[in-house]
Order: structure tokens, then C-alpha cells, then sequence
């Protein structure tokens, strides 16, 4: 069974970096932490993997290299970029070679964490939850702690987006990054 579930694995991180592969290419920008290591994985695997078979032997190599522990949360508008022994999820990481996770833990996500990176894509999606945040304090149809709560988050939101624009240069395009 656990074979079953690391092939598995296996298919959804090539997926990942796949897709991860093909937005940068398009010019599709990175920021956060662990944006370098999120377009190192995805340019390492479209070297070695694009276009080629994976079997169960490159499925499973996949999963054990380190280098390629990328992990989309549309839910967080992140991508993880797991290392253990950086990851805040984790609250054995002081323990990681005693049995602690070595995966990452997407509802312990921490905003702090030195594996997030974020994309054009999912700056896209938090401009749109902003949106939808201000719709509903438009309608006032939520009663004040919730409404409170609701303006709390969308500062959260919009100080993310803020970095995100802050960090990719003015007037860059695809070819003068290359």
C-alpha cells in the first residue's frame, strides 16, 4: 500500500513541478523565501524529467530528492518548498532524524516560514479573496466580530500581495531575467 501512496506522490509532484515549470517559462514571477529554490526545482526537473516516461524507479527518485519537496496550497496562496529542517509546520524539527515529519503539514503552515514562495498565480487568487472580502463588508451583512476578523485577514492579505509586488523589479520582462 504505502508503494501505491509514494507513486502517487511521485505524480503529483511532477505535476507540480510541471505546471511550475511551464508558468515560469511563460514569465510567470516568484517571490518569497524559498522563491529560488522553487525555480531551481522546477528548472532541474523540466532538465532531467520533461518529456520522458516516469516509472516506478524515477517516481521514487523523485520523491527522495530533496530538492524537489514543492507543494501547492491553493487554500494558504502558497507553495511550500519543504525542508525539514527549516519548517516552522513542523514542531519536531529540532527531532527530524527521531522519527519527526519529514513531509510538510499544511494546516500548521506558519507565515514566517523560511519554505514559502509565492507566485504570480496565487497573487491572482489573494487580489481576488481581497475582493470578495470587500464585498462582503459592502453587503454588512456580518456581525462585528466577524466583519473584524474578515478586515484583520484582508490586511494580512494585502501585506502579502504588497511584498510580492515590492519584490519583482519595475519594467522587468522574461528576456531580461534570462
Amino acid at each position: 500500500m504505502l508503494e501505491v501512496l509514494d507513486q502517487e506522490k511521485g505524480l503529483a509532484l511532477a505535476e507540480t513541478l510541471t505546471e511550475a515549470g511551464e508558468r515560469l517559462a511563460a514569465g510567470e514571477k516568484v517571490s518569497g523565501p524559498a522563491a529560488d529554490r522553487y525555480r531551481a526545482a522546477a528548472a532541474e526537473f523540466t532538465d532531467r524529467y520533461a518529456g520522458t516516461y516516469l516509472g516506478r524507479r524515477e517516481l521514487r527518485t523523485l520523491v527522495a530528492n530533496p530538492r524537489f519537496q514543492v507543494y501547492e496550497d491553493p487554500k494558504a496562496f502558497l507553495t511550500c518548498n519543504h525542508d525539514a529542517f527549516t519548517a516552522l509546520c513542523n514542531p519536531d524539527c529540532d527531532r527530524a532524524g527521531d522519527g519527526g515529519r519529514n513531509t510538510s503539514d499544511h494546516f500548521r503552515c506558519h507565515p514566517a516560514c523560511a519554505n514559502i514562495s509565492r507566485t504570480d498565480s496565487q497573487i491572482t487568487a489573494l487580489r481576488t479573496e481581497v475582493a470578495r472580502t470587500d464585498a462582503d463588508a459592502d453587503a454588512g451583512l456580518d456581525p462585528y466580530p466577524i466583519a473584524a476578523r474578515e478586515q484583520q485577514r484582508k490586511a494580512h492579505l494585502t501585506a502579502i500581495i504588497r511584498r510580492h509586488d515590492a519584490q519583482q523589479p519595475a519594467g522587468t520582462d522574461v528576456e531580461e531575467r534570462r
